[in-house]
C-alpha cells in the first residue's frame, strides 16, 4: 500500500487529492484544500518513438523489456514503439519479439503496440530513411499482414498520393489501425480525399512533406484546418522552430496535438552541441542532423518537450498534459487513462514544482521506478 500527496493536473483542472493504491491498483482518492509537493500527470505517452537510451525498438524481446524501463524512467508511461519500412515478414519477426517481451508481468511504460512508419512511403519525402526499402502498395500483401499481426499494430504512416493508397486506408481502418499521413509530397486535394475515406492524423507534421505555399497549399494546410486530423509535433524546438510549433499549437488547439519524441537508441542523453555520433550525426538543438542536413530524430523525450511547452511556449499545465498523454489515449482508446478512481489501475508521472521528472508508476504490470 502506497500514498501520494500531489498537484493533480487531469487535463482540465487542478485538484490536490491524495491517492492510495495497492497492487497497481487504486484503492482510495480523498482531497485536500493544500497543494501537494510534487505535480502529478497522467503519464505520458510517445506514439512515435525508434527507440531510447541504448536500445532500438528492433531489439531482441529481453532488450525491448530494458527499453521499456528506460522509457518509464523519464516519465513515459505508455508507447508506440516505431519501426520503419521494412518487408512485411521481417515486421512479423519484430512483432514476435514484441509479444515474447510483453505477454508477462515487466517492469516499466506499457507497450502500447507498434507504430509502422511504412512501408508505403513516397521516396521522394524520404528524409533520413533509405527510399530503397519503400514499397508499393500490395492491398493483398497488406490485409494478409493486418489479419496475422492481431491487433499489434495501432498506426500506419502512408503517402495518401500513391496508387491504391485511399484502398488501403480503408483497409487500416476496417483492421482497427490508424493511418497517419507522412513521407509524403501529397497536394492538398489529396489529403482531403484520404480524410474521407479514413485518415486521422499526420506524422511528425512539417518534416518530410510538402511545403506550405499560399498558392499551392499541399497536405500541410489540409493538416492545419481540417478538424478531423491531429497531428504529431516534434517538440525539441529544432524540428519545427518554436514560433512554427505555436503556429501549429495555436491552429489545431490542445486537443489535436500529439506530441512525439521521434527518438532512436542514441537519444535521451545530453550531448554537448555538436557532438558527433557513432553514424555521422551531429546534434544541433537537440536533433540529430546527417552530414548531408537531412534530421534523423531527436535527442529529446516526453520530459523535455513538457519543459519546452510550459516554459517557452507558456502553454497551461493542463493543455500540456493532453498534447502530452490525453490525446494519445484517446485516439489509442485507452478510456481510463491517468484517471483517478477506485479500482482503476495507476498511470503517472510526478515531477517538481521545476518540472523535474522524479517517478513514474504504471499499472499492475509494472513497478515503482525512480531516480529520485
Amino acid at each position: 500500500m502506497r500514498k501520494i500527496k500531489c498537484t493533480w493536473i487531469d487535463g482540465i483542472t487542478e485538484t490536490y487529492p491524495v491517492i492510495e493504491w495497492d497492487k497497481g491498483k487504486i484503492t482510495a482518492v480523498t482531497h485536500s484544500q493544500t497543494s501537494g509537493d510534487l505535480i502529478g500527470i497522467p503519464a505520458l505517452i510517445d506514439v512515435h518513438t525508434h527507440g531510447f537510451r541504448g536500445f532500438s525498438s528492433e531489439a531482441p524481446a529481453e532488450d525491448l523489456r530494458r527499453l521499456a524501463q528506460a522509457y518509464a524512467q523519464r516519465g513515459i508511461g505508455g508507447f508506440c514503439a516505431t519501426i520503419g519500412p521494412r518487408p512485411f515478414p521481417r515486421y512479423l519477426e519484430i512483432i514476435a519479439e514484441y509479444r515474447k517481451a510483453f505477454s508477462t508481468p515487466y517492469p516499466g511504460a506499457r507497450f502500447l503496440g507498434l507504430h509502422l512508419e511504412g512501408p508505403y512511403l513516397n521516396p521522394a519525402k524520404a528524409g533520413a530513411i533509405d527510399p530503397v526499402t519503400m514499397q508499393k502498395i500490395d492491398l493483398t500483401e497488406l490485409e494478409a499482414f493486418l489479419k496475422q499481426s492481431a491487433g499489434c499494430v495501432k498506426i500506419m504512416t502512408i503517402a495518401p498520393e500513391l496508387p491504391d493508397a485511399e484502398a488501403a486506408i480503408r483497409l487500416l481502418n476496417q483492421y482497427g489501425v490508424i493511418a497517419s499521413a507522412g513521407h509524403t509530397a501529397a497536394d492538398y486535394a489529396q489529403c482531403e480525399r484520404a480524410i474521407e475515406v479514413g485518415l486521422t492524423q499526420i506524422t511528425h507534421t512539417f518534416n518530410a512533406m510538402r511545403s506550405l505555399h499560399h498558392r499551392d497549399p499541399g497536405l500541410i494546410a489540409s493538416a492545419l484546418i481540417n478538424p478531423r486530423l491531429d497531428c504529431e509535433m516534434i517538440s525539441d524546438g529544432y524540428h519545427l522552430q518554436l514560433p512554427v510549433m505555436k503556429l501549429l499549437t495555436l491552429t489545431k488547439g490542445p486537443d489535436h496535438i500529439l506530441c512525439v519524441s521521434d527518438s532512436g537508441a542514441d537519444s535521451g542523453y545530453a550531448y554537448p552541441e555538436g557532438t558527433v555520433l557513432s553514424d555521422g550525426c551531429v546534434i544541433r538543438g537537440g536533433a540529430m542532423v546527417q552530414p548531408d542536413g537531412v534530421l534523423a530524430g531527436s535527442t529529446c523525450d516526453l520530459s523535455d518537450a513538457l519543459k519546452t511547452l510550459v516554459r517557452k511556449m507558456e502553454i497551461p499545465l493542463p493543455q500540456a498534459v493532453r498534447m502530452l498523454s490525453l490525446n494519445a489515449a484517446r485516439n489509442l482508446k485507452l478510456n481510463n487513462w491517468g484517471t483517478l478512481k477506485p479500482g482503476n489501475s495507476c498511470g503517472w508521472s510526478f515531477y517538481t514544482r521545476d518540472l523535474e521528472w522524479v517517478e513514474t508508476i504504471v499499472d499492475e504490470r509494472s513497478c515503482l521506478l525512480s531516480e529520485r
